[in-house]
């Protein structure tokens, strides 16, 4: 487990010193089976399961024979008819769905993953293993404190403060900053962290992926901070070997979202919903000499040039009938104080976005799915808003961070259903959104150039 003193700071960021290309894995055949999701299967309920008939002539020796089996107890929410968790609203207005539309459930058992992952340990050797107290020792860049005059000015009056990456993640235009999330979402102490997550933008196949800032922030004048990669294990004809985080179809993992809950990074798979890292299975390949190169070839191990890799172990999926939805971003909130993952569809072009809010787990880091299987939303609503990079829920408030409403810039709304949404001045670019220890909003801005990591005191 990760350590208690611990509090972290991940992003996913770009370095201008890691060139983008990838390279295949020394001719391996890999069996993606392991990772590649079955179509969503049909569920189908019985609804007569459960029915016992009473026959009025029954004997006093009929009351002697065994009941028949019950059968399978009845699902924790209804089916629902999709097409009435897929409505409109008007610019401004967040309105409320049905949260029995949406499920979702592990594609594997998490043992399955887990094993796999630890496979790959195995095959990488008990040496190349590494735990957190180990990375935050090895952080090797230096950000800026303070933030950049335009977003100064931007967000004047609101009690802005925050970093900038260095230079070179600054500019890098191959690498795009996208979720956020730190150690306070983790119920970590000590240590002020951040994670912030960051895709490969490249026409190129196959990608370099994904890839995680670690921060530490605790003295937010001298931050320092280390990339990690992201990686998904496969098991090949050699054995389990490691591959970068992109989809199923090709391209890298946009990872619009991340929020940290015990030792997993839970990362927002667009089309399919969420994915799950583990922290307490990051391993350190034996090369970082060749930024082309990743996976297991001989006694060699490569992760593009990376000193540490973060290793896959599950993924949550659509469950069933219920409705589909996209994930392009994922925080963590809570409904009315039960705790909750926040997961949002970005936009463009209309207000119909919506949000949701998914049971969680906190002891056991997972969704709760009360024993059945599916965890069922607790809270869904359309956002009323477009271009909503990211979103979060607290009580009966939802916030919404939108990239561009302002012009150039960027807007964080303040929504609460039945009313009219409220706004204050957010950065350009701005993209997920993390709540501190401090009740602060952080977010971090995507362009290069303009990619300040901020927070504000969460406005009422």
């Amino acid at each position: 487990m990760i350590a208690q003193w611990c509090c972290l700071v991940i992003a996913l960021a770009g370095c201008a010193d890691d060139p983008d290309a990838s390279t295949d894995d020394a001719g391996a055949t890999t069996t993606r089976d392991a990772w590649v999701a079955d179509d969503v299967d049909a569920q189908t309920i019985d609804e007569d399961a459960g029915a016992v008939e009473s026959d009025s002539g029954a004997t006093e020796e009929d009351a002697s024979m065994p009941e028949p089996d019950a059968g399978p107890p009845p699902p924790i929410c209804p089916a629902v008819d999709c097409a009435g968790v897929s409505g409109t609203t008007t610019a401004g207005r967040l309105v409320a769905l049905d949260e029995c539309g949406f499920g979702l459930r592990l594609e594997r058992p998490l043992a399955e993953g887990e094993a796999l992952a630890d496979a790959l340990l195995t095959r990488l050797g008990a040496a190349r293993r590494r735990d957190l107290a180990h990375v935050l020792g090895n952080l090797n860049r230096q950000g800026r404190a303070g933030l950049s005059s335009a977003t100064s000015s931007r967000l004047s009056g609101l009690g802005a403060r925050g970093f900038r990456w260095e230079t070179g993640d600054e500019n890098v235009d191959y690498w795009y900053p996208q979720g956020i999330t730190g150690s306070h979402d983790a119920g970590l102490t000590g240590r002020t962290l951040l994670l912030v997550s960051w895709y490969h933008k490249t026409d190129a196949r196959p990608t370099k992926g994904a890839r995680l800032s670690l921060v530490d922030i605790s003295d937010l004048s001298r931050p320092r901070y280390r990339h990690l990669l992201l990686v998904d294990p496969v098991m090949t004809a050699s054995g389990a070997n490691f591959e970068p985080a992109e989809y199923d179809g090709g391209g890298a993992l946009h990872a619009g979202g991340i929020t940290w809950i015990g030792d997993r990074i839970y990362v927002a798979d667009t089309s399919r919903g969420l994915r799950v890292y583990d922290l307490s299975r990051m391993f350190a390949p034996t090369n970082t000499d060749d930024n082309e190169r990743i996976g297991i070839s001989g006694t060699r191990s490569d992760a593009h040039g990376y000193a540490y890799a973060v290793p896959r172990v599950a993924r949550y999926v659509r469950a069933g009938s219920t409705c589909s939805a996209r994930f392009s971003f994922v925080a963590r909130g809570d409904v009315g104080g039960t705790p909750a993952l926040i997961t949002g569809e970005y936009d463009a072009d209309t207000v119909n976005g919506r949000v949701i809010a998914w049971p969680l787990d906190r002891a056991r880091a997972l969704l709760d799915d009360e024993g059945s299987g599916t965890a069922y939303s607790l809270a869904a609503a359309i956002a009323g808003r477009t271009r909503v990079q990211g979103a979060l829920r607290t009580g009966d408030v939802w916030y919404l961070s939108s990239s561009s409403q302002d012009g150039s810039d960027g807007r964080l709304y303040i929504a609460r259903e039945g009313r009219t949404s409220t706004s204050v001045n957010w950065i350009r670019g701005a993209e997920d959104l993390y709540l501190d220890a401090s009740d602060r909003l952080w977010t971090a801005g995507e362009h290069p150039g303009q990619r300040d990591v901020v927070s504000i005191p969460r406005p009422r």
